[in-house]
């Protein structure tokens, strides 16, 4: 069929775009996401989000002259607060465009830049990210966001991930089982050796996984967010909205906390990442959530062993726990915990958070918390 795709259009998406645009994107992505998956996701996006309302789009559709969808550009909104007033912070997810409309893409980029609300990008492609920055967008210089922090649980497991993702060649790929006889020894070595150097867990700490958050976390998060100048609203809408809002993510994310008595001071939040190599499946935690009231060390130590709990009792077998160190103490005490290091580049791009104020500017770049937002372009700091 001669396809119009000179004669474009772009609108907001409505939920009756839902099964049209499924069967879009799970063709765009050769059906590794099946349309039952974005289903869920634009549930998850848009229809849960306790931020959501009339006037912000969910997205933006292309369409052709025949009405068949040639392209998507996802909106989902996040509150902040920023310098102690609460906004509304959009980031983009999912952009797909067919190629008989690529030279249309832009027209899906615009009216997310339109939008008058301080705006974020955190997984743009290189060539994305340079367009951004000539756009307006500044990108956040963090230490935290060239490193992150692993811990191998199984190490025979987690050596021979490593080396069939960072080794291609099978005469090179021998060699490195090889050097493992000498590399995993070391590893527990070290492991065992960091172990006994930790503090034992006071019993004054209560360790438990939980379902569903409760008004508790409100409190606790009301306790934290003065540290911050820029942090995004954390309350017990918000949490369970982001944990627990999904089918689809609900069996992959856990999370544990940790109290005194029966005061909550701090949790951990975790996700199963599944990835495929050379036909085989690999399963590993990643942390996205961390919070700590107290200011003894040894509360974070009680909760990272509760983590390794977590993850040692999974039904999966997780060969690692992957983590980014975004407040200080948490990387001291990663140190100290025996996680190994490994230097990676994660984007931050944002635009309107201040930047035209020269002292909120400032404050974002040395005062703000943030964690990532799994898999969605976007963060839940």
């Amino acid at each position: 069929m001669f396809r119009l795709a000179n004669y474009t259009k772009v609108r907001p998406v409505i939920k009756e775009d839902y099964k049209a645009l499924a069967r879009f994107l799970a063709k765009e992505t050769d059906g590794v996401f099946q349309e039952c998956f974005w289903l869920d996701r634009f549930q998850y996006w848009w229809d849960s989000n306790p931020v959501m309302s009339e006037d912000i789009c969910r997205g933006w559709i292309l369409y052709g002259g025949d009405r068949e969808v040639g392209g998507f550009f996802g909106n989902i909104p996040i509150k902040y607060i920023i310098n102690g007033e609460e906004k509304i912070v959009c980031s983009p997810t999912s952009w797909y465009v067919a190629e008989d409309f690529k030279k249309r893409s832009l027209e899906l980029l615009s009216p997310f830049l339109k939008q008058n609300r301080p705006l974020l990008d955190t997984t743009p492609s290189e060539k994305v990210a340079n367009m951004l920055v000539r756009l307006g967008f500044r990108n956040l210089e963090q230490e935290w966001l060239i490193k992150e922090a692993i811990y191998p649980v199984r190490v025979i497991g987690f050596w021979n991930f490593f080396i069939n993702r960072a080794v291609t060649r099978k005469s090179m790929l021998f060699l490195l089982k090889i050097a493992g006889l000498f590399v995993l020894p070391s590893i527990k070595i070290f492991q065992k050796i960091h172990e006994l150097q930790l503090p034992a867990v006071d019993r004054k700490y209560t360790i438990k996984e939980i379902q569903k958050f409760d008004n508790s976390y409100s409190s606790l998060w009301d306790k934290l967010k003065t540290k911050y100048s820029i942090m995004a609203v954390r309350n017990e809408a918000a949490l369970n909205w982001f944990f627990f809002g999904s089918r689809d993510l609900l069996s992959s994310r856990r999370v544990i906390e940790i109290k005194v008595g029966e005061t909550l001071i701090g949790y951990i939040a975790v996700k199963l990442v599944v990835s495929k190599l050379k036909g085989k499946s690999y399963h590993y935690f990643e942390v996205v959530d961390m919070a700590i009231i107290e200011g003894e060390e040894s509360a974070y130590f009680a909760l990272l062993k509760g983590l390794l709990w977590l993850v040692k009792k999974s039904e999966k077998k997780a060969l690692f726990i992957r983590i980014r160190p975004f407040d200080k103490t948490i990387e001291d005490c990663l140190r100290r915990f025996g996680f190994f290091w490994h230097k990676g580049k994660w984007g931050f791009l944002f635009r309107d958070f201040g930047e035209n104020n020269p002292e909120i500017g400032e404050r974002l770049q040395h005062s703000f918390y943030a964690t990532p937002l799994d898999g969605d372009r976007c963060y839940f700091p």
